[in-house]
């Protein structure tokens, strides 16, 4: 499986270098503690689940074909993208009764609190954040992080230093794409939180950028703007103001930190989107990690809401900038804090932004 997701990242980028600087580190057979690594691989017949916990690994086979467990995430990733339709609730404890539900009891036993998971196929459209037990979603029990491949994800936990941060954005309207008023607000909270460079609006120019990336070793990147990942890397860009980023000029930006042995450790693309329904889409969107070279990266699967995506990214910083928070727990901090405001519960506001990555 290792291998496969390792050809479909090379097939999608068209390119067989795409994972060759990766460090393949991470131990297959061992987490961290208090972390639990979930693969959950389709079959004809079956589900599999391998559960890799901190003393060793588990196999777990769930009665459900494929074509139902399809049919079911299809029309979950629907549902969870209208703001008025509750219709989710049932597919997503269905998909919690398949997926989570059968490890249970060993994830209370081992006292996991971060749940890592390497999606397959069509497991790749959907947010594991919004499926629910009943009672609670999911990422209000567990931090959760999103891996292409284990080999692919470097995990370890770097030291504490200084960050460096760039923040960009885009709220004019440019290429007959829509305004996105709230990203001053969003980037001038981002700035008091972290501090940092800003580049918006006109001086969010591909030019400016690479000067950027060239002039100062950046270890925080946010990037604030349209974006999208199609079914091909042709399909998948961010919108500057003078034109669109590929991810091709954007890896080679971001390579730019390897030689300086201060690697991007956060790259967060914030109102971008991948294609509905598309689980190729969905494969571009978390093989940008890997392609940027970036050790993290947090992106939404669909176009958000311009005002709740201000005030969780803005939360996500705050905790993010705590000692000993991991990345995982404060997207966990910040989802969490928007659940419990009525404007925004339904998860369309705050269910969409995944941590792809290292989680650390």
């Amino acid at each position: 499986m290792e291998i496969l997701k390792t050809a479909e990242l090379q097939d999608f980028f068209d390119d067989e270098c795409v994972t060759a600087m990766q460090k393949k580190i991470t131990r297959l057979d061992r987490a961290p503690s208090h972390t639990a690594v979930i693969y959950p691989i389709p079959l004809w017949n079956s589900l599999a689940l391998l559960l890799t916990l901190p003393d060793g690994m588990k196999y777990i086979s769930v009665p459900v074909e494929s074509d139902r467990l399809g049919r079911t995430v299809t029309q979950f990733r629907k549902s969870l993208q209208s703001r008025w339709y509750y219709g989710f609730w049932k597919d997503a404890m269905l998909l919690y009764d398949w997926m989570i539900r059968p490890v249970e009891t060993i994830l209370a036993d081992k006292q996991i609190d971060t749940l890592v998971i390497a999606p397959d196929s069509v497991l790749r459209m959907i947010p594991f954040a919004a499926l629910h037990d009943g009672e609670h979603f999911l990422i209000e029990k567990y931090a959760i992080a999103t891996v292409p491949a284990l080999t692919l994800t470097d995990s370890r936990q770097t030291g504490p230093e200084e960050a460096s941060v760039l923040l960009s954005g885009l709220s004019q309207a440019r290429e007959n794409f829509s305004p996105l008023p709230n990203v001053p607000v969003e980037l001038r909270n981002i700035r008091e939180i972290m501090g940092g460079t800003l580049l918006q609006d006109e001086s969010y120019t591909i030019d400016n950028l690479t000067s950027e990336f060239r002039n100062k070793p950046h270890t925080i990147v946010h990037i604030a703007t349209h974006g999208h990942f199609g079914g091909s890397p042709k399909e998948t860009f961010l919108l500057a103001y003078d034109g669109r980023l590929n991810m091709d000029h954007l890896e080679r930006l971001i390579s730019i930190g390897r030689f300086r042995d201060r690697q991007v450790e956060l790259l967060t693309l914030s109102a971008c989107q991948t294609a509905v329904g598309d689980d190729r889409a969905a494969l571009g969107l978390a093989g940008i990690a890997v392609k940027a070279g970036a050790r993290s990266t947090m992106a939404s699967l669909w176009l958000v809401d311009d005002e709740a995506t201000s005030v969780m990214i803005s939360e996500f910083y705050r905790s993010f900038k705590a000692p000993d928070i991991s990345k995982a727990k404060a997207l966990q901090n910040a989802q969490k804090g928007l659940i419990v405001q009525k404007k925004y519960q339904h998860p369309i506001y705050w269910a969409p932004f995944m941590l792809i990555g290292n989680w650390l």
